[in-house]
């Protein structure tokens, strides 16, 4: 079975063009993988971002160039733990037994981190041609993590 963390790698997630070329690495990665490698790979992004799904995580604030702080939606919850993946075992590792450095997943650049989403599935159905079927116990969407949100 490919690491899923191997096949992550790291990035420093400071800006865009930095998440575009680590989803283009991956993307590389994960078109030399087989369809059930890809199945995998998807379970454990999955797991990955449902352990990370906590309120003290979705209440960072977003901040804006202005100054402005606003609260994050739950597709931008979503999206900031896509990039707290993407900057690898390290950092994601701190964030989920600390909740340190978060507040640098959450910058509005960070949303492109989305991709990381629908790579796998993307190769799947190449290599396929169908769709992937993926029966995951764990939830992406945001407060679907039960103990993440407790009080």
């Amino acid at each position: 079975m490919t690491d899923f963390w191997k096949v992550i790698g790291s990035s420093s997630v400071q800006d865009e063009s930095e998440i575009n070329s680590a989803l283009e690495r991956i993307s590389g990665q994960l078109n030399a993988m087989t369809p059930d490698a890809l199945t995998r790979f998807v379970e454990r992004l999955r797991e990955s971002l449902y352990q990370i799904d906590r309120r003290d995580l979705a209440e960072v604030p977003v901040t804006l160039a202005n100054g402005l702080e606003l609260p994050q939606t739950s597709d931008h919850f979503l999206y900031a733990r896509c990039a707290c993946i993407l900057a690898g075992e390290r950092a994601y590792d701190e964030v989920r037994s600390s909740g340190l450095g978060f507040d640098r997943f959450v910058a509005p650049f960070a949303q492109e981190a989305e991709g990381l989403l629908y790579l796998a599935s993307e190769q799947y159905e190449r290599k396929t041609a169908s769709r992937m079927n993926v029966e995951s116990y764990f939830s992406i969407e945001s407060r679907s993590n039960i103990q993440g949100w407790a009080d």
